[in-house]
């Protein structure tokens, strides 16, 4: 069955297609020019028998949805938000929860951990999530993303060079500004991060005996790594949430 998950978040577009061949391809691009990112990479003749979106943005669906309808002549299922009917949260204001938290939380239950999971997304934004073993998404933190942090401090004082780098030696102090810069930022960026997830997990520890992941996606993953030694590396969470709800639909509706 030719299907394809389209993880549409707020600076890059994500997607995977699985081809009735058995082939998958896989691509990302900017979002602020959609246009058509799989185009070169899939046959033109392609009508895809299932189409599911996570879409953080209204302007973002406006530019998809027509690209869309030239390669499916079925429903595209669009999760919007955290009251979505195919995913579980238990938040305040679920409308208000974005559908790439929800989504990545039901992928980590549809996983065979069987594990409640701190898990933290490391893109524009950053999320640090409580998720159970079930994939339901209990709550969490939001923070800055790397990239963004990065932006902020040359725009408040644009005296200071734009180009940062990080020395990875253990040094007590820098002489020399941009790696200065790119360590002080580091350090708030890893350092922030590991304090909430340290809310989180004490959280979770308090609601019941078990062991608990913690679970690193999006694309500034890689950077958290060495703060969180024996982490999960699970790159493509929303696209594999996107997946699993279509792959649950396929199992309601009593096929194959």
């Amino acid at each position: 069955m030719d299907t394809l998950v389209i993880d549409a978040g707020n600076t890059r577009i994500h997607w995977r297609a699985r081809l009735g061949s058995g082939q998958v391809v896989a691509g990302s691009s900017s979002a602020a020019s959609p246009d058509c990112p799989w185009s070169e990479k899939i046959p033109p003749e392609t009508d895809f028998l299932k189409v599911a979106v996570s879409c953080l943005r209204a302007d973002h669906r406006s530019a998809l949805e027509p690209i869309l309808n030239h390669w499916t002549s079925r429903p595209i299922l669009w999760i919007e938000s955290g009251a979505a009917a195919e995913v579980c949260v238990e938040t305040e204001f679920p409308n208000r929860t974005g559908a790439d938290r929800a989504l990545a939380a039901l992928a980590w239950g549809q996983s065979s951990a069987g594990k409640p999971a701190v898990l933290i997304d490391a893109g524009t934004a950053v999320t640090v999530d409580a998720v159970t073993a079930s994939g339901v998404l209990l709550g969490g933190w939001i923070t800055v993303g790397w990239q963004a942090l990065n932006d902020a401090l040359p725009n408040a004082a644009p005296e200071l060079p734009r180009e940062t780098s990080v020395n990875d030696d253990a040094i007590p102090w820098s002489r020399e500004t941009t790696e200065a810069i790119g360590g002080g930022l580091n350090t708030l960026y890893c350092s922030g991060i590991a304090g909430l997830h340290s809310q989180v997990l004490e959280g979770l520890q308090g609601r019941q005996e078990t062991e608990i992941e913690t679970v690193l996606t999006g694309g500034d993953a890689d950077r958290l790594v060495e703060t969180f030694p024996g982490a999960l590396l699970k790159p493509g969470l929303v696209l594999d949430g996107l997946e699993a709800v279509l792959s649950l639909q396929k199992s309601e509706n009593g096929q194959g």
